[in-house]
């Protein structure tokens, strides 16, 4: 059985420590910076609440000041931290991983291009999470469903990536994908347009899915991130069901067809669950918008590809985050009317 730990235990990581262990793993939860959470799941246990009601799962919860208890080496570390705090925890944790280890990242974030320096390519594994769910209170998560994907970085199918399918089993259904890093660009583009709107918004996470101008801002979003992704290599067909086409189609006004798939899509959130970037900014915490939407900033430059859209969120949240703009669909309008999507 594999030495196996999951570092940052928020949503994600949170689903899968408590699968895994209940599955009979031999796993240990890192919790790199709230030790009140870490303090409640070692007396109480950590507790999901999902469609099916709760459930308390006693887990081996370590705080990041507490590794030296780890007394053999990590053989598959899932690295489930904020993506500010992905070179960090890294860092910390490289000397108690075997030198074989198997890094994996279902974060929101192209974290690739982070963790690679620092493991090695050939200990990185691509991994994309379509559950999640939320982190309520020191030890309480609710989760939602939703499949994994996994891959090698270099489309092949190995036995390790098998395994690691095997593994994660028991957590949700696993796919192995031959081009995991499109897989990676398609989520990328799920967060890019539905968390920045919520914020600049005001509207939840269902709201959002559903509002015809915030779809129509997803729209507008999308076709950048899909003409970045291609510029890049990785051309995107669909997303959420809807082809690039019609995510296109529906920046320049509304597509009923397409606003009922989406709408559907916004269906697995809570009627008021709020985004995670919006409680970030409510509490005082960095936020991760420099690894998404700034991510596709950064990779436009790089392949000359203009990003209008997302500069201009970019530019609203760092207004929000500091006090200067109150969230509104005015500012979802006042994108759609200087950006010519």
């Amino acid at each position: 059985m594999r030495k196996i730990a999951v570092v940052g235990i928020g949503a994600i990581g949170g689903i899968l420590g408590g699968y895994l262990t209940k599955g009979g793993q031999d796993v240990t939860l890192i919790e790199p910076s709230w030790r009140e959470h870490a303090e409640v799941m070692k007396r109480n246990g950590l507790t999901l609440k999902g469609e099916d009601g709760e459930q308390t799962i006693k887990v081996h919860v370590l705080f990041i000041d507490e590794l030296s208890q780890i007394k053999e080496k990590i053989e598959v570390l899932f690295v489930t931290v904020k993506s500010n705090d992905t070179a960090k925890v890294l860092e910390i944790l490289k000397p108690y991983l075997a030198e074989n280890a198997w890094v994996i990242s279902p974060q929101n974030g192209i974290n690739e291009d982070v963790i690679v320096p620092i493991v090695g390519r050939e200990n990185t594994i691509g991994c994309v999470s379509y559950t999640g769910g939320g982190l309520l209170k020191p030890g309480y998560v609710f989760e939602h469903l939703g499949g994994l994907v996994i891959g090698e970085l270099d489309g092949q199918i190995t036995p390790r990536i098998k395994e690691l399918a095997q593994i994660l089993g028991l957590v949700r259904k696993t796919e192995i994908s031959a081009n995991i890093m499109l897989e990676r660009w398609n989520k990328l583009s799920q967060v890019t347009m539905s968390v920045p709107s919520a914020v600049i918004s005001g509207l939840s996470m269902k709201q959002v899915f559903v509002n015809e101008r915030t779809q129509r801002l997803f729209g507008c979003i999308l076709s950048e991130v899909a003409e970045v992704a291609s510029a890049a290599g990785y051309k995107m067909d669909s997303v959420i069901g809807v082809r690039v086409n019609q995510w296109k189609g529906l920046a320049k006004g509304p597509m009923p067809e397409v606003s009922e798939v989406i709408a559907q899509e916004g269906a697995k959130f809570p009627p008021n669950g709020s985004d995670p970037m919006t409680n970030d900014i409510k509490r005082g915490r960095p936020l991760e918008i420099d690894f998404t939407n700034g991510y596709i900033v950064k990779k436009g430059k790089e392949v000359g590809v203009p990003t209008p859209v997302n500069n201009l969120l970019l530019s609203m949240i760092r207004e929000i985050q500091g006090g200067r703009r109150k969230p509104s669909l005015d500012n979802v309008d006042e994108i759609l009317s200087l950006v010519a999507c």
